[in-house]
C-alpha cells in the first residue's frame, strides 16, 4: 500500500491555541488523504497585526521548516497557515515540493471565478499588505475592495452580514474571509451570508493536496546552497540554507 502524502503545516505565530485550530483544520480537511503535521513558530508574535511582526514571522516560517526537517520529516507540500503568507517566496526557494499559504490559496481561487471580489480580513493592518499581494499574484483586477473585519469578529451572524453588506457596497460577486483566528466560525458564516464566502484556509489544505497528487513542484526552482558565514541563526535553519536539509542535524 502505497505511502499517504506528507503535509507541513506551519503556523507563524507563537499561539499554540492557534496551531491546534490550523491543525485540525488541516486534518478535518485532509481526512485519510495526507498525514498532517503542524508546526508553530519559535519565536515572534503570538498575533500578526504588523509588518514588523509579519517580517519576523517569514523568519520564524523558514526556522519552523528548517526544524522540522531536522527532525526526519520529510514533508511532500508545505503550507503556509496565515492570511498573508509570511515567508512564502523564500521557503519556495529553500524547498523542492510544492508551498502554498492560506492567503495565495483562497485568493488565487476567487480570482478564478468571473467578477470580482470583495477580501474581508481580521486586522486593519493586512489591508495594505493584502493590497501589495494581489499586485504580486497579478489579481488586483480582480479585487473590488478589501475591508477590517474588526468588530464583527466575535458573532458569526453579525459577520455574514457585514461581510453581505460589504459585498453589495462594492458589486464583488463573493468574498474571501481570511484569519487564521477565524476558523472556527468560518463555516457558519458561510451558511450565513447572503453572498458565497471562500474559506481560503481550507482552500489551501485542498491546493497543496492537488499539487502533491499532480507531482507539482515548486513555483521556482530553488535556489543552490549558499555557504556564507551567518550569525545567530539556528542550527536547523544554517543546514537548510546550506542545502543540508537531508542529513541529520548537527549538534
Amino acid at each position: 500500500m502505497p505511502c499517504r502524502p506528507r503535509l507541513l503545516v506551519i503556523n507563524p505565530n507563537t499561539s499554540p491555541v492557534v496551531t491546534q485550530t490550523i491543525d485540525a483544520l488541516a486534518r478535518e480537511v485532509a481526512g485519510e488523504a495526507a498525514e498532517v503535521t503542524t508546526v508553530t513558530a519559535a519565536f515572534g508574535y503570538s498575533y500578526l497585526m504588523s509588518r514588523a511582526a509579519t517580517s519576523i514571522a517569514a523568519h520564524a516560517v523558514l526556522d519552523g521548516a528548517a526544524r522540522a526537517l531536522a527532525g526526519g520529516l520529510r514533508p511532500d507540500a508545505a503550507v503556509i497557515g496565515c492570511f498573508g503568507d509570511p515567508g512564502l517566496e523564500a521557503l519556495v526557494e529553500l524547498l523542492d515540493l510544492p508551498v502554498t499559504g492560506f492567503a495565495e490559496a483562497g485568493l488565487l481561487a476567487a480570482a478564478a471565478l468571473p467578477g470580482k471580489y470583495t477580501i474581508a480580513v481580521s486586522g486593519s493592518a493586512w489591508c495594505a499588505m493584502l493590497g501589495e499581494l494581489v499586485d504580486r499574484l497579478g489579481i488586483a483586477g480582480n479585487v473590488a475592495a478589501i475591508v477590517p473585519i474588526d468588530g464583527h469578529e466575535a458573532d458569526p451572524a453579525a459577520l455574514a452580514a457585514f461581510v453581505t453588506r460589504q459585498a453589495e457596497a462594492t458589486g464583488a460577486e463573493r468574498v474571501v474571509l481570511g484569519g487564521a483566528g477565524l476558523i472556527p466560525i468560518v463555516p457558519a458564516v458561510v451558511a450565513a451570508a447572503r453572498v458565497p464566502v471562500i474559506d481560503p484556509h481550507r482552500e489551501a489544505i485542498r491546493k497543496a493536496l492537488r499539487l502533491v497528487q499532480a507531482g507539482r513542484g515548486p513555483a521556482s526552482a530553488p535556489r543552490p546552497p549558499e555557504r556564507h558565514r551567518t550569525v545567530g541563526l539556528s542550527p536547523a535553519l544554517t543546514q537548510l540554507l546550506n542545502g543540508e536539509h537531508h542529513a541529520p542535524l548537527q549538534p
